[in-house]
């Protein structure tokens, strides 16, 4: 009878761990990607009539929670008011950081969040080109 007992407590305990690995996969948060522009910026015209559609229709973007911010001006997209309030953490992440001081209003930009936090940040459609799309295929495990 003890042992029955043992043994019975000693599967539990395995399927226990088992399982693990599973749930935490299954609460793990997707990365987001926050892009950032204005109206005024011709930069962010070519990011809308060129990448943006090869994106959407790359499995990775399916992969990945998309938010954009799109002001009337340079100036309105640095400014608080134009950020959903669970964003503006980002904008001044952003605007404290020496990328923020030399670029702020390069445009389109782009942020990686992962787990709360930035993982990458690049302006302009050479960065989208040559690092961020290349960091959400990496991070997504996808390809084109």
């Amino acid at each position: 009878m003890v042992l029955r007992r043992f043994v019975m407590a000693a599967f539990a305990m395995a399927a226990a761990l088992l399982c693990v690995p599973v749930v935490e996969a299954q609460t793990a948060a997707r990365p987001a990607m926050v892009i950032v522009c204005h109206d005024q910026s011709e930069a962010c015209k070519t990011w809308r009539s060129q990448w943006q559609p090869m994106f959407a229709g790359s499995p990775a973007y399916k992969m990945i929670d998309i938010r954009t911010i799109n002001a009337p001006t340079a100036k309105a997209m640095m400014q608080p008011a134009a950020w959903p309030a669970d964003l503006r953490w980002l904008l001044d992440t952003f605007l404290m950081s020496q990328q923020g001081a030399w670029e702020e209003y390069e445009t389109p930009r782009f942020f990686l969040l992962q787990n709360g936090s930035v993982t990458a940040s690049t302006a302009g459609n050479n960065g989208w080109r040559e690092y961020m799309w290349p960091t959400i295929l990496d991070v997504t495990n996808t390809k084109p």
